[in-house]
């Protein structure tokens, strides 16, 4: 029945605001519109979202814009609320330095930025409240559900794989004629890899040579190589010169012109952590609904 409730109260709300409450750059009311586990939500907490999210979805209409706000608006009430009961707090100050840290590593300021804003018909406290729910409610899902987020070695293995495998790469593979097994052809191989600048500079000294045959493949996936380049290239991704292959008569120089640098276990385990957190934040966040108590004024 609270489900119900809330979504006819809802509902009904934003037909009231869409009807009667303009979300251009018109006066702004103050009339408490909702209460959400006792957390006030006005008309100008609506005009305000709404502005902002028109601002940057010109494409979106009136109704749309009204729903999205409306339930940002109340997300965010919910988030605070649940945060609140846990003891966890929050300093506008500190808030508001994260954010013009974040703007100024942009090429901007939050000065700038609330300045621009206020141009455009919003106030930067719709961003400020926004950002203080978001960093409550990480903290917590942090200190709710941290210790039930488990990752195991075979799920980092198959997250490295598969970023991996969506890699382009360009190779280049020097083919040298060694059927007298010489040591002069061995030379001529530790020499281009002790030399080499570049794939480019290699296919100029050796395309003629009588010796090498030059092959650049160009837009590769790894899945899409011969063996043993497939492996070694899983291997050694991050690096230019690969290990030289004996395959028949030919010694086989692979080079990896496009290193890719990869991320850490540590990174990989932070990130698989960071999207088991995020299911259980949309989880508690649905089932904190369900619970929340909403009133229209």
């Amino acid at each position: 029945m609270q489900i119900l409730r809330a979504f006819f109260t809802i509902t009904s709300l934003i037909v009231y605001l869409f009807c009667f409450a303009s979300i251009s750059r018109s006066e702004v009311v103050s009339k408490l519109i909702l209460l959400v586990n006792d957390i006030p939500i006005t008309q100008s907490d609506f005009q305000q979202r709404a502005t902002f999210i028109q601002s940057n979805n010109p494409q979106l209409s009136e109704n749309r814009v009204s729903s999205q706000a409306i339930q940002e608006l109340i997300d965010e009430a919910i988030k605070v609320d649940a945060s609140k009961s846990m003891g966890i707090t929050y300093s506008i100050d500190e808030v508001t330095l994260a954010l013009d840290k974040q703007l100024k590593n942009q090429g901007t300021s939050l000065e700038k930025y609330a300045e621009r804003l206020r141009t455009g018909g919003t106030d930067i406290k719709t961003i400020i409240n926004s950002r203080i729910a978001a960093t409550v409610w990480n903290q917590y899902i942090i200190r709710k559900f941290r210790r039930y987020a488990n990752i195991t070695v075979s799920e980092v293995d198959k997250y490295r794989k598969d970023l991996l495998d969506k890699e382009i790469f360009h190779i280049q593979i020097l083919k040298i004629k060694n059927e007298d097994m010489s040591a002069e052809k061995l030379y001529l191989s530790e020499n281009i890899l002790t030399n080499f600048q570049s794939c480019a500079n290699n296919l100029v000294l050796y395309k003629d040579h009588p010796d090498i045959e030059v092959e650049d493949i160009f837009d590769i996936r790894i899945n899409e190589l011969d063996e043993p380049f497939k492996t070694i290239l899983k291997h050694k991704s991050d690096q230019f010169l690969l290990p030289t292959q004996v395959i028949g008569s030919e010694l086989v120089l692979m080079i990896n012109c496009t290193p890719k640098k990869m991320m850490s276990e540590f990174e990989i385990q932070n990130i698989l952590i960071s999207n088991q957190l995020k299911a259980y934040s949309e989880k508690e966040l649905r089932n904190l609904r369900q619970d929340s108590v909403i009133e229209e004024k």
